[in-house]
C-alpha cells in the first residue's frame, strides 16, 4: 500500500467546514474539521483508486498564507 502526502485547506463556510486538497481537484466538507479532514481524506484516496498517481504534483514544500486587498 502506497502512503501519499498532500497539502489541504480548510475553511468555514457558515456551519460547516469545507476542506480542499491543493495537489488534487479534490474538495469534501464537514460538520466539525476533524470531520472535513476525514471526509477529504477519504475523497482524496477514492480520487487515486479511480484515476491513478501518474499526474500528480509533488507536495509544496512551504505553504504561505496571505490576506489580499483588491481595488477595482
Amino acid at each position: 500500500m502506497k502512503e501519499y502526502e498532500f497539502g489541504a485547506v480548510i475553511v468555514r463556510e457558515g456551519e460547516c467546514f469545507i476542506a480542499r486538497c491543493l495537489n488534487l481537484p479534490v474538495t469534501s466538507q464537514g460538520k466539525t474539521l476533524e470531520e472535513a479532514k476525514e471526509n477529504l481524506r477519504e475523497a482524496v484516496a477514492l480520487y487515486l483508486e479511480s484515476f491513478g498517481d501518474e499526474d500528480l504534483s509533488p507536495p509544496a514544500d512551504e505553504l504561505t498564507f496571505a490576506t489580499l486587498i483588491v481595488s477595482v
